[in-house]
């Protein structure tokens, strides 16, 4: 996944724990996950729920349970009753510990089912031809409609490991249903993707630029950092990216961001608060102070329903330190501070919730996301020369003086 979800170091916890046994009892797997909840999960009270009781149903479902099928039926609902969408079980050999690939098909919440929300670039997802609004029907026999999925059903579905595949119905707006095996391939680092993304838009008489995270790690904050420090060495080093030096303002994309690790790096830098004048450099042209002050930019930042994780903890603090406007659509509401992730004895994995988030009004965003200051549905370009509707408003705001000032 791109930016990777970083274990023991990071908002992401890997746990390591004994082999699985050969052919483990089922009622073993429950006691794992009752021990593990009671322990772990980051509410001591569990939201309120008679989790002895549904673990005691989860008891007798699982002894007139026939095959496997039935058996990770019967953890999903048990799990699905602490409506926490970071935690769930993932079966043996969906997921490997390290080295995933991808579909490259990032989805969201979209009227009364699941649509595309981007495709990562030289995917299987953008070879078959999906856009941003096609809607997703169906993901390896799940149906995506109007009832909401949780972050493996979201995320995790378009991983795995290299090499093996996915099969998903989806339909354009207009056209009938088609189905596509994408093939889960390796991806290029976070930093790449953001540096493959940038681009100078022109609109109205000004400058912007643009760059797009698919996910959050120390790798993609520092490619923003090094894309807006010293701008006019950007444009100069980088082919294609001439204005960049004199761009107006900064539209940063995490639309259909999977978040992963948390770089508060990111948010620090955009409020203006960087180290400069270390040392100093010499050439040709002068003698300037290392690194060079950071010229802070007016900054959008472009949201929509597939932006979970540490993608809306940005936005969060975008909001808390007035760094721009928050563009778009509502956030996912998927947010975890910390997951975690544990090997039960029949090999599947128990993802949880270790410490979650809330904003500094107090509240949790878990299942409701964040609201844009802009809304704006997320779609395709409406004529040849524009932009897609997110960022045109997201221009807008930069160009008034009202909303980019908040």
């Amino acid at each position: 996944m791109v930016s990777g979800f970083w274990f023991l170091v990071s908002g992401w916890v890997w746990l390591a724990s004994p082999a699985p046994a050969a052919t483990p009892a089922p009622d073993a797997v429950l006691v794992q996950i009752d021990r593990i909840v009671r322990e772990g999960f980051y509410d001591a009270k569990l939201k309120g729920v008679d989790w002895s009781a549904a673990v005691a149903k989860a008891s007798a479902e699982l002894a007139s349970a026939s095959n496997g099928a039935a058996r990770d039926a019967v953890y999903d609902r048990l799990l699905a009753t602490l409506s926490d969408s970071h935690t769930f079980r993932v079966p043996p050999g969906r997921l490997p510990e390290r080295g995933w690939g991808t579909t490259g098909l990032r989805l969201g919440q979209d009227g009364d089912g699941y649509a595309v929300k981007g495709v990562l670039p030289g995917s299987s997802a953008e070879r078959a031809g999906m856009k941003l609004g096609d809607r997703v029907l169906e993901i390896d026999g799940v149906k995506y409609g109007r009832d909401r999925v949780n972050f493996r059903d979201l995320v995790f579905v378009s991983e795995g490991a290299p090499g093996t595949f996915s099969q998903v119905v989806w339909q354009r707006p207009g056209q009938p249903p088609r189905t596509d095996r994408l093939a889960r391939t390796a991806e290029e680092p976070g930093d790449a993707l953001v540096w493959k993304s940038v681009r100078v838009i022109r609109k109205g008489g000004r400058t912007y630029g643009y760059a797009h995270l698919w996910g959050m790690s120390a790798e993609t904050a520092l490619a923003v950092v090094d894309l807006l420090l010293d701008r006019r060495l950007t444009a100069r080093a980088r082919p294609g990216l001439d204005g960049w030096g004199d761009i107006d303002g900064f539209l940063l994309d995490v639309r259909g961001n999977s978040g992963g690790y948390d770089p508060n790096i990111l948010s620090t830098f955009l409020q203006g608060q960087w180290s400069a004048g270390d040392y100093y450099t010499v050439t040709r042209e002068g003698k300037r102070l290392e690194p060079p002050v950071y010229a802070k930019l007016p900054v959008a930042l472009l949201v929509d329903s597939g932006t979970t994780s540490a993608g809306e903890a940005l936005a969060l603090k975008f909001r808390a330190h007035k760094i721009g406007p928050i563009v778009g659509e509502t956030t996912a509401g998927m947010m975890s501070g910390g997951a975690a992730a544990e090997r039960l004895a029949d090999g599947s994995t128990l993802w949880y919730t270790a410490r979650a988030i809330e904003g500094l009004d107090g509240k949790s965003y878990e299942g409701m996301g964040v609201t844009p200051d802009v809304a704006a549905a997320d779609r395709p370009p409406a004529a040849a020369g524009k932009e897609d509707a997110v960022i045109e408003a997201a221009i807008g705001a930069l160009a008034s003086p009202a909303v980019s000032s908040r």
